[in-house]
């Protein structure tokens, strides 16, 4: 009967389904920090139905909640029906390098974290983006030159990359980038310095990587409010797999999220575009799976995990024929690891035996050189 009442729980937790707005707060210890989040559920959002995610990080000494405010990304999900997270740095910042910054590993916690929203919240991984300003645009570079395999698209604001990350760079597939940057930014120069690149030279490193044009198709958006600042639009396309460079270059803005709800930062606040709405408008175009962004998903059928639940320790796998060598981890919720197993191309079919797990929710995962599978676990 009990494990009846657990099979029963695990198809209402994912075939639930929402009619309201929703935000919910939630953390977990990661790495030995307790890290913590904002995440918001648009009106429109059924359990039963993948949904795209916009990862918003914020600024240095800002916090999710400042994001959420100034950013008016809510408003746009409940029309879009993406969701959208909000993540708190540690002491306020990210680890992009900067001295006297966050040295957490927040590269590592990201990715937990969408892990942990994919499980609860039924998040499309192939649709995952990351967007931030200032700090968090430099962060979403990051993700982007390591994590390519899991991010879709970034559309930084305010930031660029640090002359260290600009150099150690090496991402694994192409990947669509959207650029928002004030010539007038006095915090991040447009053209550089204090250890920093400029928007120049990162958008010539990512069109480097994409492959893209040479020259850029440039466009003046109209003055529509006379605050001091106009918009350029510069285009790079079309570029390898499908991906793509833009540049919104805001002549005379400041160092400021355009379009904001209130005041971001220092400078002119651009009017004549909501960047909110040109990040979705630009992500919303691509896929993991539509670009050729990172490594496709085994089918099922090539990657199965049985019994699930399982109860008594034991637990068959079942791996495709092309799998070179890789490994299989199990981690839990926080993305912390619980059990971890390499394997090398002999190994297709076998039983693991996993004893001392305490009962719940997990991620099974199988990485390599050429796959990458992930399937839920239910331990009883």
């Amino acid at each position: 009967m009990m494990i009846r009442f657990l099979i029963i729980a695990f198809a209402l937790l994912f075939g639930s389904s929402a009619s309201f707005s929703q935000l919910i707060s939630g953390g977990f210890t990661f790495d030995g920090l307790n890290r913590t989040y904002a995440v918001y559920l648009p009106a429109s959002y059924q359990q039963n139905e993948a949904s795209p995610l916009i990862m918003a990080l914020h600024g240095y000494t800002q916090n999710g909640q400042t994001m959420m405010t100034f950013s008016g990304f809510n408003s746009i999900a409940d029309t879009a029906g993406f969701v959208v997270v909000y993540p708190n740095g540690v002491s306020n910042s990210w680890n992009v390098g900067f001295s006297g910054g966050s040295t957490a590993d927040d590269v590592g916690f990201l990715l937990a974290l969408i892990d942990t929203l994919h499980f609860r919240y039924n998040i499309d991984y192939q649709r995952v983006y990351s967007t931030g300003f200032s700090n968090g645009g430099f962060m979403s570079y990051r993700l982007a030159c390591e994590a390519t395999d899991r991010i879709a698209a970034i559309a930084p604001v305010a930031g660029t990359m640090t002359d260290a990350s600009y150099g150690l760079c090496q991402p694994s597939a192409k990947i669509p980038v959207l650029h928002i940057h004030g010539t007038s930014d006095f915090v991040v120069s447009y053209n550089g310095g204090n250890g920093n690149k400029s928007v120049d030279q990162v958008l010539a490193l990512w069109n480097g990587f994409n492959n893209c044009p040479s020259t850029a198709v440039v466009e003046n958006l109209p003055d529509l409010v006379a605050e001091g600042s106009t918009v350029q639009r510069h285009t790079w396309s079309p570029c390898d797999d499908g991906s793509e460079v833009m540049l919104l270059k805001i002549v005379n803005g400041g160092h400021t999220w355009p379009g904001s709800v209130g005041v971001t930062g220092i400078g002119i606040t651009n009017r004549d575009i909501v960047a909110s709405s040109e990040i979705w408008n630009f992500v919303k175009q691509f896929s993991r799976s539509g670009t050729g962004v990172g490594i496709s998903e085994i089918p099922q059928k090539d990657f199965n995990v049985f019994p699930n639940p399982m109860i008594d320790g034991n637990l068959n796998i079942t791996l495709p024929e092309s799998l070179r060598a890789g490994s299989i981890n199990i981690s839990d919720l926080s993305g912390r690891l619980v059990f971890s197993k390499q394997i090398t191309s002999g190994d297709k079919n076998f039983i693991l035996n996993i004893p001392q797990i305490k009962s719940g929710y997990y991620l099974i995962s199988i990485t390599g050189s050429n796959f990458s599978g992930v399937r839920k676990l239910l331990i009883y």
